[in-house]
């Protein structure tokens, strides 16, 4: 059985650009930005029921990372306190990583990786480059009760969830910078932001012809902190003090 390893230090060479962010966060829409930009994806999904572009999901990596969850006894939604991997996932991780060709630039994102991160960022060996994505949590509550149907979780659940997944994001931050956007930025602004990000990570900017974000993306939008439970207030607002 395989722990929690130390943080591992960058290299000069990153072929990698791992997105990290909660789900229903634009995790979809800032790796489709950078697929725009030249990023490649290798094999992803350009369908789903919940993303009119595609999320944009490697499915053998939400398999690991599933895989990696069930062994902890948890999942997604369920999140297990500690985590724990074996040879086999790291392998297979590995595999994933060894079938793009050296020197291509190419990346993923799940939000289960924001859990799973010390797997990869042992297989990745440092050959990677993190950005970040989140979201208004009210938003992100109401867009995972839509996605749920009539088996949605409670806004409460929903809340909690947000507030684990970005304390997470927060603190991988704080180990190592990187740069983080913020998705209830109105159009114009994301897109400027986005493209210093781009420059960040060595992609071209995006103009208006090869955008893939639309407002259209977004199912709920949200921007009332008064009613924000007191933890996820105080969380967001960090967030929003550290975006780029």
């Amino acid at each position: 059985m395989r722990t929690n390893s130390s943080a591992m230090t960058d290299t000069p060479s990153k072929d990698v650009i791992c997105v990290l962010g909660m789900h229903r966060s634009g995790t979809s829409c800032l790796v489709g930005s950078l697929q725009n930009a030249g990023l490649q994806l290798g094999k992803h999904h350009t369908e789903n029921k919940y993303n009119r572009k595609g999320n944009r999901e490697n499915q053998d990596i939400v398999d690991i990372n599933d895989a990696v969850l069930d062994y902890n006894g948890g999942s997604w939604e369920n999140i297990p306190h500690t985590l724990h991997y074996s040879e086999e996932h790291l392998a297979a991780a590995r595999a994933i990583i060894s079938a793009f060709p050296a020197g291509i630039r190419w990346g993923f994102k799940d939000p289960r990786t924001l859990l799973t991160w010390p797997l990869w960022q042992e297989a990745l060996q440092g050959n990677y480059l993190r950005v970040g994505i989140f979201r208004h949590p009210l938003a992100v509550a109401a867009s995972l009760g839509y996605r749920q149907g009539s088996a949605a979780m409670s806004e409460q659940q929903a809340l909690q969830i947000w507030q684990h997944y970005n304390k997470k994001l927060l603190a991988e931050y704080k180990r190592s910078p990187f740069p983080i956007l913020c998705f209830d930025w109105e159009e114009s602004l994301f897109h400027e932001k986005l493209n210093v990000v781009h420059g960040q990570l060595g992609l071209p900017p995006l103009g208006e012809h090869n955008r893939f974000y639309n407002p259209g993306l977004k199912n709920y939008d949200s921007h009332d902190l008064s009613i924000i439970p007191w933890k996820q207030r105080q969380l967001y607002k960090k967030l929003k003090g550290i975006a780029v």
